[in-house]
This record gives C-alpha cells, sequence and structure tokens, in this order.
C-alpha cells in the first residue's frame, strides 16, 4: 500500500493529542498485513512509478553514452534524473502492516515507512537538485568568471549533490526520530505530535523548506539570467558567434522554466494544502479524503514528467536515445557532445566573458 492509502488510514484523533501510552492487557499482538485494494490511486501510483523508472532510467544512460560528465548542466541533469529514479521506486504500490507490535523492528519499521521517509527524502533531494541546476545556469551566464574557475574544480558538483542527499536524510530523520510512533494502543503506526504548536510550527517549516525556498531561489536565478541575456543580445546585436550563444542560452532558459512551471505545478498543490492541514485550515478528514488522494497522486507525476519535457524540447536528447537503441556506434564528436550545453560551450563562455567585463 503507498503512501497515501497509509495516510488515508492511519489513526488522526492522535495528530493533536499526547498519545496515551499505557500498556493494554498482556495480550501480544503480532503482524498482520493489509492487501492493496487497487483502487484508482494504486493504479495511477503504479502508472507513474513505470513512467519515471523507464523515463528516468533512459535519460541517465543518454546522458552517460553521451559521455557529457565534464558537462555541469548535464551532471546535474544525471543527478535529478536518478532523485526522480528514486522516487519513482518509492511509489510503487506495495502491502503495509495492519497491525505492528510494540516492538525495536515494530517502532524501525514506523519510522521508515509511515510518512514515506525514502520517498520524501527524494522528493526533496530532486527539489533540491532543480533549485542547484537553477543556481548553476545564473552563475554560467551572471558570473561565467568565476563560474570558469569554480567548475575547474572537479569535485565541486559532487559535494553539492552530496550535500544535498545529507540534508535531506538529516532533516527527515530528526522528524522520523520524534514524531512517529509505533502506538502500543493502536497497535499502529501513528503521526504524534505533543501539542498543537508543533504541529503549526512543523507545518512551516516543511511549507518553507520543500516549496518555498526552492521556488523562490529557481525564479529569482531565471530572472536574473533573462535580464543578462537580454543586455547581451543588446551588447552583442548583429554578431554572429555571439547570436549564436544568445540562441543556446535562451534554450536552456526556457527548458528552465518549463521544469520550474511543471515542478510548481505538481508539487505545490500537496505542500500547500498539507501546509493549510497543518495551521487548521483544513479539517482533519482532508487527510485521507478524495481531494488528498488526488493531490498525492498528481505529484508523483512530477517524476515522470522531465523525461517527457527533454524529449520535446532536445533533439539532441531524442539523437542520443536513438544512439541508445542502435547497434552503431556513435561517432566520438557525437558521442563527446553535451544535450543540455551549447556544442559551442567554448565559443560561447568566452563571449560571454567578454560581455561580462562590458
Amino acid at each position: 500500500m503507498d503512501f497515501a492509502t497509509e495516510m488515508a488510514t492511519m489513526d488522526l484523533t492522535t495528530m493533536t493529542t499526547i498519545v496515551d501510552l499505557a500498556p493494554t492487557a498482556n495480550t501480544e499482538i503480532d503482524w498482520s498485513w493489509k492487501h492493496i485494494d487497487w483502487s484508482y490511486s494504486e493504479i495511477l501510483h503504479l502508472c507513474s512509478s513505470v513512467l519515471g523508472i523507464v523515463g528516468n532510467l533512459l535519460v541517465i544512460l543518454a546522458l552517460r553514452k553521451r559521455r557529457a560528465a565534464s558537462r555541469s548542466t548535464d551532471t546535474l541533469m544525471s543527478a535529478l534524473a536518478f532523485a526522480d529514479f528514486l522516487t519513482s521506486i518509492f511509489t510503487i504500490p506495495v502491502p503495509s502492516a495492519a497491525t505492528v507490535p510494540d516492538s525495536p523492528l515494530g517502532q524501525f519499521y514506523c519510522k521508515m515507512t509511515l510518512p514515506g521517509f525514502f520517498l520524501f527524502v527524494a522528493f526533496t533531494a530532486s527539489s533540491y537538485i532543480l533549485m542547484a541546476i537553477s543556481i548553476e545556469r545564473f552563475l554560467a551566464v551572471v558570473y561565467p568568471l568565476q563560474f570558469n574557475q569554480l567548475m575547474a574544480r572537479k569535485q565541486m558538483l559532487f559535494i553539492v549533490i552530496s550535500i544535498i542527499w545529507i540534508v535531506s536524510f538529516l532533516v527527515y530523520g530528526i522528524f522520523i526520530a520524534t514524531a512517529v510512533i509505533a502506538n502500543e494502543v493502536t497497535h499502529t503506526c501513528t503521526l504524534y505530535f505533543p501539542t498543537n504548536a508543533a504541529k503549526v510550527t512543523l507545518g512551516y517549516f516543511m511549507f518553507i523548506y520543500r516549496f518555498v525556498l526552492p521556488v523562490m531561489v529557481m525564479l529569482i536565478t531565471q530572472v536574473f539570467i533573462a535580464c543578462k541575456l537580454h543586455q547581451h543580445s543588446v551588447h552583442f546585436k548583429g554578431q554572429e558567434a555571439v547570436s549564436f550563444h544568445i540562441k543556446a542560452r535562451n534554450r536552456v532558459l526556457k527548458l528552465m522554466s518549463i521544469v520550474i512551471i511543471v515542478f510548481i505545478i505538481t508539487w505545490g498543490p500537496g505542500q500547500f494544502s498539507f501546509f493549510l492541514y497543518t495551521i487548521g485550515v483544513l479539517p482533519p478528514t482532508y487527510i485521507g479524503g478524495p481531494l488528498h488522494k488526488f493531490i498525492i497522486v498528481f505529484t508523483t507525476y512530477n517524476s515522470c514528467m522531465n523525461p517527457v519535457i527533454y524529449i520535446v524540447w532536445f533533439p539532441e536528447f531524442r539523437m542520443a536515445l536513438r544512439q541508445l537503441f542502435s547497434c552503431k556506434p556513435s561517432t566520438a564528436a557525437q558521442s563527446e557532445e553535451a544535450i543540455v550545453e551549447s556544442k559551442n560551450e567554448s565559443v560561447s563562455r568566452r563571449t560571454s566573458n567578454m560581455s561580462n567585463n562590458i
């Protein structure tokens, strides 16, 4: 059973009250399991999982085959595809426990499954990798000299991606360790808040951390990139080499704008509605209701949209996919070509450096 269904069936009366942890009679409760009922939400979850696994795996393989690991944007795109690939795996519907014993194993099971620990770690890592791509493009366009010096350090991208994953694990690890228990009264996994203030505080923190901060950074960097590209076009109007550079950068800007808009549309409703729930605007009956189930399913499709966008937007990516399934070996020039960045990246950066000094 997936996260949406688990949330729908858990005991919500303990969300804002202290759970009575007094042990019941000496009755040993063993594990029992729910069956997947294959409702519309489970079917849609399975469809998004299959699409996300296949699509993002193709992105990873295509970028690897093109040997674009030295290109910063392609490297970050690969990291984004990997995060979305994991997200798609963790959204596959699986049976969940109906009753959980109050034991160390039961406590561990609840902390790993009730709030979708691995799922939301991957979700959040995906969001912040997308934010990192926006910052990387911002630095490449607005501060090209500093960007070239920064990218000369081969480990920089690895450090950035590692920090994103570590922070995502730590934030959710702290939340899981304190807010999720195996309730020895109901023998179910329970999301537990000692006070309503704790619930509201968590709501504000998660809304800012998972949605407001990455979206604001993405939007601000895209505005600065658009302004800088406009300045480039004014300064070097009519020069063919620079014109090619501007068109290439504009193309990446439009791609990132589409990816960010899709992210906001698919990821935003779930974050906003959970925020409204934690501050008391939405009633407890919202969790597990039809609207909540639909929003959760809608959110999971964020992980399978980016491969579709790449296929539609980039002829280079379609070429990479054809080469992936072709028996013919690709030429050296093709294999070294980046998918997201321009073919003439060296020329682009020189002209960008020149324009930055004007």
